[in-house]
């Protein structure tokens, strides 16, 4: 350390700084003076600074002085312009651009240099500066002695270049550059609103073939669904069927069995009526007389007619529609043809003999106009 006048003088790497005591204050101010080491090569221990006037200093060095003038109350000043800019291609020659120009780019040359400077040429140690791309990065970037900047493959959008200096602690203005690189075609304006009618377009395309799916397999659905119930009404319709025809086959059964009943009783009743003819006795007339009314009895009938509806429901409505003018007579006959009795089965159920019953049948033929091939209990059958 050296002491000279009201400072004391030391000295660091790249400065020479002296220490005072503060005006306003009982602290000490920290002054410094950047004179760089190798520009000094001043022996170690040999140190020596002496006061010419004011803000003026005599530094003895290794082979001679060194006289240099500080203020330490002023600032210097510096400033930092933008000397150049620079666009290119990627991988192409770079194309010095007018400052004073728009700064808009062409998306394909969005490659960017910028060359910058601190306009003061007394000094003793080289300036430093810090940049950052507003856009890019908020950040500043590190110090270095490089005077340029480049950004490679810019995306589209507006920068914002900033750049500062610093000599020795003094900071210089921060100098800014705004521009834009546009966008290309395929990203711009036109090419999005087409790209969004695409895509609507798109997405209406997938919705009708979704929608158009959707419904294909709701029908497919519908069909399988209306062949399973159409399947199931058949097979309801078979059991129905099957159920309809066992009550028919049970009703038969009945009819049948009462019929035969009905025939022998008859049978058995006109035997013995006739039995009772050949003994001659006057008595006997009103057995017999008893006998024919029960053969002839009309509950009988009635009865067979309610068990033959039950078995056949429209027969007697069909062969009435066809043939109105049957009598209840030919009703009755037209019922036992059904049954697909024969005359002699058909005699005791009407009380007369199977030649009458075969006179009855012709007259029936005759009211039906039947031909003289066809077969009427075939033709009755089939009503």
């Amino acid at each position: 350390m050296i002491k000279t006048g009201n400072r004391l003088w030391g000295f660091l790497e790249d400065a020479v700084f002296n220490i005072e005591v503060a005006q306003l204050s009982n602290s000490y101010k920290i002054n410094k003076v950047h004179l760089p080491n190798d520009l000094r090569d001043i022996t170690l221990g040999y140190e020596n600074i002496n006061l010419l006037k004011a803000n003026s200093y005599l530094l003895g060095v290794s082979n001679g002085y060194l006289k240099f003038d500080r203020n330490f109350t002023q600032n210097s000043g510096y400033e930092i312009k933008i000397d150049k800019i620079f666009k290119s291609v990627l991988d192409e020659s770079p194309e010095a651009i007018n400052l004073k120009d728009s700064p808009s780019f062409h998306y394909k040359t969005n490659n960017i240099t910028f060359e910058y400077s601190i306009p003061e040429y007394k000094k003793f140690i080289s300036p430093v500066y810090s940049y950052r791309l507003l856009g890019l990065s908020q950040k500043w970037g590190q110090w270095t002695e490089m005077p340029d900047a480049g950004f490679k493959n810019l995306s589209f959008g507006d920068y914002e270049f900033q750049v500062r200096g610093k000599i020795g602690e003094e900071l210089t203005n921060t100098r800014s550059y705004k521009f834009r690189v546009e966008r290309p075609w395929y990203m711009g304006y036109p090419a999005l609103g087409a790209y969004l009618v695409l895509f609507v377009t798109l997405l209406i395309i997938v919705h009708k073939a979704y929608e158009r799916n959707h419904n294909k397999i709701i029908e497919e659905n519908e069909k399988a669904l209306r062949m399973k119930n159409l399947e199931a009404e058949q097979k309801i319709t078979i059991l129905q069927n099957e159920q309809l025809e066992m009550d028919m086959a049970n009703k038969n059964k009945e009819l049948a069995v009462s019929t035969m009943s009905l025939i022998r009783k008859n049978e058995f009743l006109t035997n013995i009526k006739d039995q009772l003819k050949e003994s001659g006795s006057s008595k006997i007339k009103s057995v017999i007389k008893t006998i024919d009314k029960d053969i002839n009895e009309e509950d009988n009938w009635n009865y067979f007619k309610e068990a033959f509806n039950n078995a056949d429901k429209d027969f007697f409505k069909k062969i009435k529609s066809l043939h109105p003018e049957l009598t209840p007579n030919d009703l009755k006959l037209c019922a036992y043809l059904r049954l697909n009795l024969s005359s002699k089965e058909i005699g005791p159920l009407l009380n007369i003999s199977v030649k009458s019953v075969e006179i009855k049948r012709y007259r029936l033929r005759k009211k039906m106009d039947l031909v003289r091939e066809a077969n009427l209990t075939l033709y009755i059958l089939n009503i």
